[in-house]
């Protein structure tokens, strides 16, 4: 049988009469594109006269591939397989990836001693690059190394701070990464271990990037608009959060991407402004720094989300200790009155235990209920048995109102914040952030077609610096969406969540054809890793 990761560098294909918009932002012009091989090879506004298979393309659009800038798809991706899973991407539209988010990589790890000479083990990104490969990928990928997984490798959990050895040997992981080809460094600093670093750490983590010219990325310390303290005048826990890191990237010079701007529960929303203007007045002060957003009004994560990071360093022992229990419930009972974020607005995914995987798509106050448990319990219990790994949904992290300002906003970039899994609910945006922020832009008249294309593809790129895609140019990497900007839609629900879009007729991944005629060949390989 054929490799189905190689294609024919001799094969020509013409997409006709489309709407060509290039990535640029700047009007789309009709006209036909040809491709050879993996590479755009023409560009005409008049008829291009060739023998070739081709493609009519009236009335829809010819667009770049689009560029997920924060996707969570890692582990999926090296799996040989299970493309069911990887499948809802190339459905939308998305040609490349970015992973090894919030913190979180599959590479730019410890070897582990107990585990000698495991073949099958990637602790580099030379390693990683060669294990992707011979799997075979299904998208482009692009991967930053997570500043939390790396030290997990050298120290586990504890949240006591890196002694200087333990520091030069996380360095030294973080930039083998980065000269081996990764993008940049992500920090998860609402998750363990991120939640416990220090400034300083932070900060000369960040320096090694800007040093290579390379991206950091930042889950932020919090979502919620509260204020630190009852003190007069203190400011809200997101936008301290935002400032802080703003002032990191002023510091080192480092180009910074704040992931997933959103606000934790109905009294954090109106802070929205108030962070939009930290953030316009940052960038006015010459600060490198872009924020990225998705459609819905609910996020994926995990639920020791929900626990500080006092009870998070004291566990296991925690779950066990009858005052720590008491104290983390009665911080958690107050979520309600303080962030106008209660337990309604959490839906349990996928939870690897046997006594609670029934509830899959249940809201976690529901749940509770039908348990005879308090809620604020079955968060404790749900993290205990489960590792901390229960899935969950959280909704009310915005509003309209927050989803059109940020789509609007011009350094605002488009991702899903996602991936798949092969059990329990999915997260919508997984199947349709990127037709659902195209069907917003159209119907709610926030962006022009050209801006809404650009978001997703030529200014991912340029914020990547990567440089052969992102664009519909000569000599280009052939990553092309053929999209109906007049139908193209989302069609999930609350309830159901997995459904295909409608409206993205074609894929095209490095010349190769994943979608047409609107439904997926999960059977073709063409992805590539990419080095940055």
């Amino acid at each position: 049988m054929a490799n189905p990761s190689i294609g024919d560098p001799e094969r020509q294909l013409l997409l006709k009469n489309g709407l060509i918009v290039d990535g640029s932002g700047k009007r789309g012009e009709s006209g036909d594109l040809l491709v050879k091989g993996e590479k755009i090879e023409a560009i005409s506004a008049s008829s291009i006269d060739i023998d070739c298979d081709t493609i009519d393309c009236t009335g829809w659009v010819i667009a770049p591939g689009f560029i997920d800038i924060h996707s969570h798809m890692d582990s999926i991706m090296m799996l040989d397989g299970y493309e069911n899973l990887k499948s809802p991407f190339t459905a939308q539209g998305i040609t490349t990836l970015v992973t090894g988010n919030c913190g979180y990589s599959s590479l730019g790890l410890q070897p582990d001693p107990d585990k000698p000479g495991d073949e099958t083990a990637v602790h580099t990104m030379e390693e990683y690059v060669a294990y992707v490969t011979k799997v075979g990928l299904s998208h482009n990928v692009v991967t930053l190394v997570g500043h939390g997984t790396s030290q997990m490798s050298i120290r586990g959990m504890d949240s006591s701070p890196l002694e200087p050895e333990e520091k030069k040997v996380l360095h030294r992981l973080i930039e083998e990464a980065m000269d081996q080809g990764a993008a940049g460094v992500s920090f998860g600093l609402g998750y363990e271990p991120g939640i416990y670093a220090r400034k300083d750490e932070i900060r000369e983590i960040a320096a090694l990037a800007a040093k290579r010219e390379k991206i950091v990325t930042v889950h932020g310390r919090a979502y919620s608009g509260i204020p630190a303290s009852a003190e007069k005048d203190e400011l809200p826990q997101n936008v301290v959060s935002l400032k802080d890191n703003i002032d990191l990237a002023r510091e080192t010079g480092v180009r910074l991407q704040y992931s997933h701007l959103m606000f934790a529960g109905t009294t954090s929303h109106p802070t929205y402004r108030q962070c939009l203007d930290v953030l316009d007045e940052g960038i006015a002060d010459g600060v490198d720094i872009m924020i990225d957003t998705y459609p819905y009004h609910c996020g994926f994560t995990f639920i020791n989300v929900f626990l500080p990071a006092w009870f998070l360093a004291g566990l296991p022992g925690n779950y066990h200790d009858s005052a720590s229990v008491e104290r983390v419930e009665q911080t958690l009972s107050l979520m309600g009155e303080r962030m106008g974020f209660g337990f309604g607005d959490i839906q349990l995914m996928h939870i690897n235990h046997p006594d609670y995987s029934h509830f899959s798509g249940v809201f976690l106050d529901e749940a509770a209920r039908e348990l005879g448990i308090a809620p604020t319990r079955l968060v404790v219990d749900l993290s205990e048995k489960t590792g901390g790994t229960a899935s969950i949904l959280n909704h009310n992290y915005s509003n309209m109102e927050i989803i059109d300002a940020l789509i609007r906003h011009p350094e605002c970039l488009f991702m899903t914040d996602s991936l798949v899994s092969t059990r329990g609910l999915q997260n919508p945006a997984s199947f349709g952030a990127f037709p659902l922020l195209l069907q917003y832009a159209r119907e709610r008249d926030l962006i022009v077609l050209e801006e809404a294309v650009r978001k997703m593809t030529g200014a991912s790129a340029d914020r990547l610096n990567l440089k052969d895609r992102g664009y519909l140019r000569k000599g280009l990497a052939a990553d092309i969406t053929i999209f109906d900007w007049t139908r193209v839609k989302d069609n999930n629900t609350i309830k159901d969540t997995s459904n295909d879009p409608t409206g993205i007729e074609y894929v095209f991944i490095n010349g190769r054809p994943v979608k047409k005629d609107g439904t997926v060949d999960d059977g073709i390989r063409a992805g590539k890793a990419i080095r940055i």
